[in-house]
């Protein structure tokens, strides 16, 4: 196990080079060197390119606001860590904050470079030792692979997690991807299938009480337009591992289907002050719950936290699908 060093400063060299994932039906472009940030995703709808994720204008809005836009990893832990500190084995560490709410959040991969194994038209794959960076945000060494295998209409993605340390880690992973509500003006609103019987009660996105059962702008579970509910909730209790996400007007289905290690999906709806409904939506395929390390100690059962032993490698898959309708 190693310590914490000082807040880490931000990567100097830019613009970092894309690398490009395609087929005749999907693009997804990303950045290997920036966390391997998916920066755009979009597939062919008739002829035309259309884009699925809320992309940055360019790279120096990225770097200026890296969690606004694409999709990026959450990993060694998704969402937030309360008080930036957590219990493990009967010892206390404190991470760096990293977010106004004085949390740790989204882990602390997603803007770290990763070493390039493979990178071709139809598949990409990356490593990220933390043993390589000093000011890594975990006190636990980790491993890190990410691969991504692009078929016509399809993309599977992959992650694992090895424990290279002497000791157990607790580790958790997901992704965040920034979802547009719209693909065309054809499209009024996106229909959201989420098979998720409960959502974890919370203050400022930290479990206050066991998963209760959806109920009303909480229940995804039937096709209905997605409208304004002011989500910020993690779901659990999932029936089976596929959401659906449809474009009724452009007549597109997204399908994400995924492995049982994620047994937990966050999803961020917002408003604006005024109520309206903001421009996208966040629908997030994550193992844990969150501030799932501190409901680890608390002795909170399910909180999809994986304790690896030293040397043991896990991970799992979820693949996206687009067809039309």
């Amino acid at each position: 196990m190693k310590s914490l060093q000082a807040t880490p400063t931000v990567q100097e060299k830019q613009p970092f080079e894309e690398h490009l994932l395609k087929s005749n039906r999907l693009e997804l472009a990303i950045l290997p060197e920036f966390g391997c940030h998916w920066t755009r995703l979009r597939f062919s709808v008739k002829g035309h390119w259309l884009d699925f994720l809320v992309s940055a204008p360019d790279q120096q809005a990225l770097l200026s606001r890296p969690t606004g836009y694409g999709s990026y990893i959450l990993a060694p832990w998704s969402n937030r860590i309360a008080a930036a500190a957590f219990e493990f084995e009967g010892r206390h560490h404190q991470l760096r904050e990293n977010f106004p709410d004085h949390t740790a959040i989204h882990g602390d991969v997603r803007n770290r470079p990763w070493k390039v194994v493979e990178a071709s038209a139809g598949r990409f794959e990356g490593i990220f030792d933390s043993r390589e960076h000093s000011d890594f945000n975990f006190p636990f060494a980790t491993v890190y692979r990410h691969v991504l295998e692009l078929s016509e209409d399809r993309l599977r993605v992959e992650l694992s997690i090895e424990n290279v340390d002497k000791c157990q880690a607790p580790v958790g992973f997901g992704y965040h991807p920034f979802l547009r509500r719209r693909l065309t003006r054809a499209d009024r609103d996106l229909l959201l299938i989420v098979p998720a019987d409960k959502f974890y009660p919370a203050e400022a996105c930290i479990p206050t009480g066991p998963p209760q059962t959806v109920s009303g702008r909480t229940d995804l579970r039937h096709m209905k337009l997605l409208g304004k509910p002011g989500l910020d909730h993690c779901f659990t209790g999932l029936r089976h591992g596929e959401i659906r996400v449809i474009y009724p007007g452009t007549r597109v289905e997204v399908r994400i289907n995924m492995d049982p290690v994620f047994s937990h999906m966050v999803i961020y709806a917002p408003n604006d002050p005024a109520g309206r409904p903001r421009e996208f939506v966040c629908v997030e395929p994550v193992t844990n719950a969150n501030d799932g390390f501190n409901l680890l100690a608390k002795g909170w059962p399910d909180t999809g936290v994986k304790v690896l032993e030293p040397g043991e490698k896990w991970g799992g898959a979820w693949e996206l699908s687009v067809g039309d309708i």
